[in-house]
């Protein structure tokens, strides 16, 4: 049945959730196959573009005050196999049952943006419905076999992926720093990389031209500093260790 075969695929998408930027990839080619500045002025579409950064690093925010808040062995990137050693039901997860793939559509969405294609925005988040809302049910099926009723009725009080307008609770933990630095350094990088690509894009398709704005060069060497400098901190020091 249906019902069965979501949790199973979702399984599978789960260990596998990192393909999806690259399955949009095909979309996003045939989008810039007819790009054009956005009203014909090269100005405009540099204002545009750094709207479009913000909404991407909106989603970073949202993930960023998501993991700080939780345990270690929640809200991870762990691609093996689900893990949850508390039910999270405060901060984000007081109004929004998924705030980290919230975050991760934002940050897609800010990026997708920038052709100013309706088309490519509509494809773009119809797939990342379906993708992830087989990797949630699967989600979901764990945690309700772990939590049960507790589960069941936080799951029933809160929206699945749009965050209600009341009803916040704060955080039951502190704020930390050292687990975001630790978690959150690669989509900084990968952020970097994506608007310089989509800046190189914009000129090969609008003008024929193989250059990248300035501006982008430099965002793109600070969030590849940030990623080195986190990265060798992580892995050869103790200081972003979390207790």
């Amino acid at each position: 049945m249906i019902v069965e075969r979501m949790p199973q695929d979702g399984q599978w998408l789960f260990r596998h959730r990192g393909v999806l930027p690259f399955v949009l990839l095909i979309p996003g080619f045939w989008a810039f196959s007819r790009f054009e500045f956005l009203g014909g002025s090269r100005t405009a579409q540099q204002i545009w573009d750094w709207c479009c950064l913000c909404v991407s690093i909106s989603g970073l925010l949202v993930r960023a005050t998501t993991v700080g808040f939780v345990d270690s062995g929640t809200s991870g990137r762990n691609t093996t196999s689900q893990r949850a050693t508390e039910l999270n039901t405060t901060g984000w997860y007081s109004v929004v049952r998924n705030p980290l793939y919230l975050g991760n559509y934002l940050v897609m969405l800010g990026i997708i943006m920038v052709p100013a294609d309706i088309a490519l925005i509509a494809i773009t988040g119809l797939l990342f419905w379906i993708y992830y809302e087989r990797i949630i049910s699967a989600e979901e099926a764990f945690l309700h076999a772990k939590f049960g009723q507790v589960y069941a009725d936080w799951a029933r009080a809160t929206p699945v992926f749009f965050p209600r307008l009341n009803g916040w609770r704060s955080p039951a933990r502190t704020f930390r720093w050292k687990m975001v630095l630790r978690r959150e350094y690669t989509a900084v990088l990968l952020i970097g990389i994506a608007f310089l690509a989509l800046n190189l894009l914009e000129h090969i398709f609008a003008e024929q031209q193989l250059r990248v704005d300035t501006p982008w060069i430099v965002a793109f060497l600070v969030s590849l500093c940030i990623y080195a400098t986190l990265l060798t901190l992580k892995r050869f020091t103790k200081l972003l260790t979390v207790c």
